[in-house]
């Protein structure tokens, strides 16, 4: 029996969409670590090891990694241990191979794929199963998925959808006729992954709102039911839990970022109208597709763009609750709903932007992709053809898209390239090319330091300044160009005399000269200044060994060993 070729295409749909995804993103698994990942993954031994889970729970992000005990940063305001837990299992299975963690993210991403192919395949009937087929390629290749896909570090976003994407899915199934009698496990299951995607990323927490939505739009039978409420009342109880255990984890862990949301500053209220507009242009035409360190300049196309096309879905939203085309208004909502919690940030003093908070959203912009496409076969053949046609170019022209912004995700020194011409006004990826090049151990001293002297130009804040200029002066020390180490040591200690590092710094430099009674003033200096330097402590009782003070080397090596803060 010979099956149709049409046949054969729909009922594989599946296994085409995950091989769709994997041509477009393959390019990326050969890609290295890139900017977070290395103090994350690469460079975190907090990952290593299972004893440390427990503190995935109680503490932030940022404090969970080596980078905290040498800086003293905290939780920046990020509770997720779900991705900390998904590291942690990852660095088991491959270690600190970047290419087991950037095939995670593309597995994630696939399967994401299916799930929202299964989502829109469940609001239209078997008759449109290649509209749900395409609308979810759109969503497979969309351009602004390149950067929590091929980043590492950006699995936040992949990992917090497969539990929202699986939670609602779910909590769907646990309406339909044929699943009444196993109701409650799927309630379950629903709460379970609506309460893992709180515990993976922040996005999820106006999720519930997406599913009274959804209720309110296809299951009105059930708003009265006890099951109802009573599901509700887990959710609202989820919340609650999430926002105890991370105000426990994140208090006091960074008092800077502890308070981040008090310095909102509400004359930025623009900013954020900017910033939603920008980013529904950037669902319908995702260009420029860039990395921004500093808010993007949001030109008047721009504007016009996002925001026609908003204001277009709303003034057909009346019409739309009248016709009864649910899978619309859920679409919208779902768009609107899962950006709410990245658009505070642009009340910030230093607002962020960035292309990773679409990814979900873009589940919504495939649903009323889903929905035109219907809509337009169902009024003629001619018009959903034409309909088709444009969906079809859409696709095309986001997989080239898509492939052609991997390549800049190859590397630090290509991605920190690539962001300084977008950002040239901001010291960061100055900063983070000058640390790529440190890694390197062919790459020119005065390529290094040169990047780090200009990121202390950029820089606005006078601490930053410092630790810019200190380590260009630290690179030359260690190149052996003790000269211009000391000039740059001698500028800070001047601007910054308790600045106990760079009297370290100035101390090394006079030991590599063999001059150990000056590097002995320099050290003593940097203890006296900071008295839990570790370094300072650890070099004095060096130079007291060398000259032959056994009593006073072996005071300071106990020192070193235990800081007094630590005693």
């Amino acid at each position: 029996m010979t099956i149709p070729l049409r046949t054969l295409i729909h009922n594989a749909l599946p296994a085409w969409l995950l091989i769709f995804c994997v041509i477009v993103f393959a390019s990326g698994l050969g890609g290295d670590f890139v900017m977070d990942d290395w103090p994350v993954i690469k460079e975190n031994s907090k990952i290593t090891d299972t004893k440390y889970i427990p503190d995935y729970f109680t503490r932030g992000v940022w404090a969970n990694t080596d980078l905290a005990e040498e800086t003293g940063i905290g939780g920046h305001s990020l509770y997720r241990p779900i991705f900390l837990l998904t590291l942690n299992l990852s660095y088991q299975l491959w270690g600190d191979n970047p290419l087991g963690y950037h095939a995670l993210n593309l597995t994630l991403h696939s399967i994401n794929t299916l799930l929202v192919y299964f989502l829109i395949l469940g609001f239209l009937s078997p008759a449109y199963r290649m509209v749900a087929g395409m609308s979810a390629a759109i969503f497979a290749v969309h351009p602004v998925h390149v950067e929590s896909v091929a980043w590492i570090a950006g699995m936040t976003d992949p990992l917090v959808s497969f539990f929202l994407l699986s939670g609602f899915l779910l909590h769907r199934r646990g309406y339909q006729p044929a699943s009444r009698p196993k109701k409650s496990g799927y309630a379950i299951g629903a709460s379970l992954c609506f309460a893992l995607a709180l515990l993976s990323k922040e996005t999820a927490i106006f999720f519930p709102l997406i599913l009274i939505i959804y209720d309110v739009l296809f299951q009105r039978s059930t708003l009265r039911s006890k099951p109802f409420i009573a599901r509700y009342l887990t959710y609202a109880a989820l919340l609650l839990i999430y926002f105890v255990l991370r105000s426990n984890a994140l208090d006091g862990g960074d008092a800077q970022q502890s308070g981040a949301w008090a310095r909102i500053n509400f004359q930025n209220f623009p900013v954020l109208l900017a910033f939603f507009t920008h980013y529904i242009q950037l669902l319908v035409f995702p260009s420029p597709l860039e990395y921004y360190y500093s808010p993007p300049t949001t030109g008047m196309l721009t504007l016009i763009t996002g925001g026609l096309f908003f204001i277009g879905a709303l003034f057909y939203l009346p019409r739309a609750l009248r016709q009864q085309h649910g899978l619309y208004v859920l679409a919208v909502a779902w768009v609107v709903i899962t950006l709410l919690p990245a658009l505070p940030i642009a009340l910030f003093d230093e607002p962020v932007f960035a292309q990773r908070v679409l990814y979900l959203p873009s589940v919504g912009f495939a649903m009323l992709i889903a929905w035109a496409i219907r809509q337009a076969q169902q009024r003629s053949h001619t018009i959903g053809a034409v309909v088709k046609t444009v969906a079809i170019v859409f696709l095309i022209s986001f997989s080239i898209a898509s492939m052609t912004e991997i390549a800049d995700w190859e590397n630090d020194t290509v991605f920190y390239t690539q962001a300084m011409k977008t950002n040239p006004d901001s010291f960061k990826p100055v900063a983070g090319l000058a640390a790529a090049y440190a890694r390197n151990t062919d790459q020119d001293t005065e390529a290094i330091t040169g990047l780090y002297l200009k990121a202390a130009e950029l820089a606005s804040r006078e601490t930053d300044k410092i630790s810019f200029q200190e380590n260009a002066a630290r690179i030359h020390g260690q190149s052996g160009n003790t000269r211009e180490s000391e000039q740059l040591y001698h500028d800070i200690v001047r601007r910054m005399p308790k600045r106990s590092s760079a009297w370290v710094g100035l101390g090394n430099n006079a030991l590599a000269r063999g001059e150990q009674q000056q590097a002995l003033r320099f050290y003593q200096r940097a203890y006296e200044t900071d008295s839990n330097n570790r370094i300072a402590s650890h070099n004095l009782a060096l130079v007291y060994q060398q000259l032959g003070r056994l009593e006073r080397a072996a005071f300071f090596r106990r020192l070193a060993q235990n800081p007094p803060a630590t005693q």
